[in-house]
């Protein structure tokens, strides 16, 4: 089973290969693969991931970012109906925030003050 950040969902949607290191980016890369590939059933935490693994925000499992990021998970966890330590599969939670967040145009209102949220606004599907 992997462990995601619920806002983790919106991340993968709208990756295009950014990030805070070429090490982050192959470890995003890696786990989009392993995703994709497998449909593996996922539990939905509000803690660190295996995204956050590589992060330099990532200090012995805890994010420097401390609330903000807290706040993208609620608000995810809110708008698609779901709950923290929930378990399903990779798909059905990939088209729930799609459909429910980034076919929305609700990106901004889940990731308020991202400093990677004009990428996402502006990346074509």
């Amino acid at each position: 089973m992997i462990e995601i950040r619920p806002h983790h969902g919106m991340c993968i949607g709208k990756f295009e290969g950014k990030g805070y290191s070429e090490e982050f980016v192959a470890n995003m890369v890696q786990i989009i693969q392993v995703l994709e590939l497998n449909n593996p059933i996922i539990r939905l935490v509000c803690k660190a991931d295996v995204i956050c693994a590589k992060c330099p925000h990532n200090h012995c499992g805890e994010c420097v970012s401390g609330q903000k990021v807290n706040n993208y998970d609620e608000i995810c966890l809110s708008v698609c109906g779901f709950s923290e330590n929930q378990e399903l599969n990779w798909s059905d939670y990939r088209e729930k925030v799609k459909s429910k967040i980034l076919d929305l145009g609700k990106i901004e209102q889940v990731c308020i003050g991202c400093c990677w949220l004009d990428i996402c606004k502006n990346r074509i599907e």
